[in-house]
C-alpha cells in the first residue's frame, strides 16, 4: 500500500495511470479554487479521502469521500475507475476514467444527486523514471433540466483542462494539479472573489 498527498481545485485526477494488479492506495488532497483573503491568494481548503484497489494491471477502481463537504452536511463523492487505454514502452500512456459524482444533503435530507463524469489523460515519463507529467480534459455531465430556484438547465456538459506531475517513490506519490474550472462558464456575481485566468 502506499500513500498520495495532491494538492489540486475542487477534486484532483483520480489514478491517472492505474496501479498494478492487487496493488492498493489510500489517497489524501488538500487544495481548492484560488481566492482573495485579506488581500492574499489562498485556497479554498477542499480536502477528500479516496481508495484505489487495482483489479488488473489496466483497470483501477476508486472511490472517495469529500470530507470538507461532510463538515458542512454533505455526502459527496466519486466512485469510478481508471483504464489504461494504451501505453508505449512505459513512455508514454493514455487513461480515461469515467466515474460518479455523487452528492447528498444528509442534514436535510435533500438534494440527492448524480453526474457523471469521464477524465481522459496522457501521461508522460522522462528517461525511465517512474516520476510523470499528465495533462488531460474532464467533463461533468448534467442532465437535469433544470438548475437551482427552477432555472432552466442550458449546459449539460462542464468541460476543465488539467495539467499535473506525479512524483513517483516506493511507498509514497506527490501529485501536484493545476486545472481550469468552468471553461466559458462566467463565475460572477460569486460569493468569494474567485482568482481565474
Amino acid at each position: 500500500m502506499f500513500f498520495i498527498f495532491l494538492f489540486h481545485n475542487c477534486a484532483p485526477s483520480r489514478f491517472v495511470k492505474p496501479l498494478a494488479k492487487k496493488q492498493q492506495a489510500a489517497a489524501f488532497s488538500f487544495g481548492g479554487p484560488l481566492i482573495k483573503f485579506s488581500g492574499a491568494p489562498i485556497p479554498i481548503p477542499f480536502t477528500t479521502l479516496a481508495y484505489g484497489y487495482g483489479v488488473t494491471d489496466k483497470v483501477t477502481t476508486f472511490a472517495s469521500i469529500h470530507t470538507t463537504s461532510l463538515l458542512f452536511g454533505n455526502l459527496q463523492s466519486d466512485i469510478g475507475g481508471t483504464f489504461k487505454l494504451f501505453e508505449k514502452e512505459n513512455k508514454f500512456g493514455i487513461s480515461a476514467s469515467p466515474a460518479l459524482q455523487i452528492a447528498y444533503n444528509f442534514r436535510n435530507k435533500t438534494g440527492f444527486k448524480i453526474w457523471p463524469s469521464a477524465d481522459l489523460n496522457t501521461y508522460f515519463h522522462f528517461k525511465e523514471k517512474p516520476s510523470y507529467l499528465y495533462c488531460g480534459i474532464n467533463s461533468w455531465f448534467e442532465f437535469s433540466k433544470y438548475k437551482a430556484h427552477e432555472q432552466q438547465q442550458k449546459k449539460h456538459a462542464n468541460p476543465n483542462l488539467h495539467l499535473g506531475y506525479m512524483i513517483v517513490n516506493p511507498k509514497w506519490q506527490h501529485q501536484f494539479e493545476l486545472s481550469y474550472l468552468g471553461i466559458g462558464t462566467p463565475n460572477l456575481p460569486g460569493v468569494v472573489d474567485y482568482i481565474g485566468i
